[in-house]
């Protein structure tokens, strides 16, 4: 989270060109209109078919000039510069038609040239405008006799953003120690207001506003720069009524600007500028901006932690989706309904990254915590058990815990003989002694039993020892007895063929409240049960041999499984006083 907000600062060129793409559609989203005040006159190849090849004789512009005027233009602004004299002598009738039609003209401040003195224009200032403002060495205007009879000029140039496209315009640009309006802003000072001056505010930060007498303060960015509308559009032939720009779109003339919108010529992109102006729509980005989208990263990052680290990894990008829906629809409103540009994309890429993080980071680690269970658990836990404890860990309380388990003892009988038999070849007796164990044990891990351990020839094992409450846990541990003896009878018959003594089993069962959990010294340990049932289990264990019966059963688990248990008889069991009932499973 630190990171994101390090980086959001940091703000590195991908990051700004994310930004400015999520505010392109921002501004995009805005429901398009066609202007009432502003319409274009496009001199096109097929214009240039009949007045003849760019540039055209100064003569033939006061010829368009007072056409558009007299089909009711109100203004012509010309996107066209005109640093030289006319080849064709037509400079003076130009400025002639200029007395007769309110007409602009454009200018563009340059690194090409030095060149300082421009044309006379009053900007008053408060504060510190001229060191904030875009500065170039020199300014390229129209020669003095257009100029002096112009209604205004204007620069027309354009200030692309890190990844080329033009979004902002500057209201004003510094030359030396001069201070030049942008062509739309010329225009709306001098047909809205006729103020001969501006005025600009700026600080130490930047500058604020700019401000055309009888209109509202334009807000600035730093640099003096506003966010243009782009949602206006343009009727592409003259209309009564309206301020004509006028801009060549021949193939080859003008260069092409790109914007949020497209590609667009200098005079669509200032006549944008002025209805931007004129209307007051200007998307603006507050000073507290960048503050609101850290408070946002932080916050909404605090809470993808959260939810990463309690929600199941599968609704996690659930989450991520709808808290990046949520900050997209509030960031689209704010636009839409106060014309503020919030930008959403950088805090919903950050939650998306935090989020993927913590998730993959949980999996990881919930993937180690099987890995570490099914190692502890996965050779003497039946597959469901172990599955069940890998889906939900907290069942595995190591710590000790008290349980009602159904705890079995089983012992090998007459294997004494056996390894009599074997003591010269002990790899043989141990090759015996496991497939017979292993036989045993699958009965036990296959009715969802848990191997306490192996002691020798004997296997303590308990049911309900982990995982959830399993209500039929006694009914289970004399299914698995019951199988026990089964696979004891088809090993026999097995070892029978290859020339060793038949074995035989003790089975004890018991079910009662004992305490499960790591038992041992600090160094050693084992996962185990303890308590007095389980030393009755093992009491009944060795009892088989006495009463004759391969299998014995405690009373409290008999009672749960009457239907498969029989009664055998009262006994005395050491650690007992008095008799206890004991029960077998019939058949066995």
């Amino acid at each position: 989270m630190i990171g994101a907000l390090i980086v959001r600062v940091w703000d590195p060129w991908p990051i700004e060109t994310l930004r400015l793409k999520y505010l392109d559609v921002l501004m995009t989203s805005k429901e398009q209109t066609q202007s009432q005040t502003v319409s274009l006159y496009n001199i096109d190849e097929n214009e240039l078919s009949i007045g003849g090849q760019w540039p055209w004789p100064r003569q033939q512009l006061a010829e368009l000039s007072r056409n558009l005027f007299n089909s009711g233009a109100i203004a012509v602004v010309y996107s066209v510069l005109f640093p030289e004299e006319d080849r064709f002598g037509g400079d003076e009738e130009f400025a002639q038609s200029m007395a007769e039609v309110p007409t602009f003209l454009s200018a563009v401040a340059t690194t090409d040239t030095d060149r300082q003195d421009g044309w006379q224009i009053g900007v008053a200032t408060l504060g510190n405008v001229l060191d904030n403002a875009l500065s170039y060495p020199g300014i390229l205007p129209n020669i003095q006799v257009l100029q002096d009879a112009a209604a205004g000029t204007g620069v027309v140039n354009s200030t692309p953003e890190v990844d080329g496209l033009v979004r902002r315009l500057p209201m004003i640009l510094r030359v030396g120690d001069n201070l030049y309006p942008s062509l739309g802003l010329d225009v709306l000072r001098g047909l809205a207001s006729g103020e001969p001056s501006y005025q600009a505010r700026g600080s130490d930060a930047g500058i604020e506003a700019v401000r055309v007498p009888g209109f509202d303060t334009i807000s600035t960015d730093q640099a003096g720069r506003v966010w243009v509308d782009w949602s206006i559009t343009f009727p592409q032939e003259p209309i009564a009524g309206t301020i004509v720009f006028v801009g060549v779109t021949a193939a080859g003339v003008s260069p092409l600007v790109p914007t949020p919108v497209g590609q667009l010529f200098p005079h669509q992109i200032q006549a944008s500028l002025f209805e931007t102006l004129l209307n007051g729509t200007s998307p603006v980005r507050p000073d507290w901006a960048l503050a609101l989208e850290m408070a946002i990263i932080l916050l909404l990052g605090a809470v993808v932690a959260w939810l990463s680290g309690h929600l199941s990894v599968y609704w996690v990008p659930a989450a991520i989706f709808c808290i990046g829906a949520v900050t997209v629809s509030g960031s689209l409103w704010a636009y839409l309904r106060y014309g503020i540009l919030l930008d959403a994309a950088v805090p919903t890429l950050s939650v998306a990254i935090l989020g993927s993080t913590g998730t993959a980071q949980r999996m990881i680690s919930e993937y180690r915590l099987k890995l570490q269970i099914r190692g502890m658990f996965g050779t003497y836990v039946s597959p469901k058990l172990v599955k069940q404890l890998e889906d939900n860990p907290e069942l595995m309380r190591l710590g000790g815990e008290t349980r009602t388990v159904t705890i079995m003892f089983a012992d090998i009988v007459n294997f004494t003989p056996l390894s009599e038999r074997l003591q010269d070849d002990p790899q043989k007796l141990v090759f015996l002694i496991n497939r017979l164990l292993t036989k045993l044990s699958r009965e036990i891990l296959e009715n969802d039993g848990t191997i306490d351990k192996f002691q020798g020839d004997c296997v303590m094992a308990g049911w309900n020892m982990l995982g959830e409450y399993c209500p039929n846990h006694e009914e289970k541990a004399l299914v698995a007895a019951e199988g026990m003896v089964k696979a004891l009878q088809d090993f026999n018959v097995e070892i029978e063929a290859e020339g060793f003594p038949r074995l035989d089993i003790g089975i004890g069962i018991n079910t009662g409240r004992c305490v499960v959990g790591n038992m041992g010294s600090e160094d050693r340990f084992d996962f185990s049960m303890l308590g007095d049932d389980v030393n009755l289990a093992a009491r009944l264990e060795v009892a088989t041999r006495r009463v004759g019966r391969r299998v014995l059963v405690g009373e409290n688990t008999a009672k749960k499984a009457l239907s498969i248990c029989e009664y055998v008889d009262k006994i005395s069991v050491k650690g007992k006083e008095g008799l206890i009932d004991v029960y077998s499973i019939r058949g066995c």
